[in-house]
């Protein structure tokens, strides 16, 4: 599934690094989901809410 997260991580300016910290989700987990993976509601809501936007910026 193609989504928007990298593009909308680095146009905040953080880190992948930063955004597993601020999740709490493993850095390789997000690496593989910014690249196409499969990735559940729960899992984008955690990522938005760290990013400060609306989940529907990720996809």
């Amino acid at each position: 599934m193609k989504n928007n997260i990298k593009k909308v991580r680095q146009q905040k300016g953080k880190s992948l690094y930063w955004l597993a910290k601020n999740t709490g989700l493993a850095y390789r987990n997000l690496w593989d989901v910014e690249h196409g993976a499969d990735v559940k509601l729960s899992t984008l809501y955690r990522i938005a809410e760290a990013l400060q936007c609306k989940v529907t910026d990720l996809i």
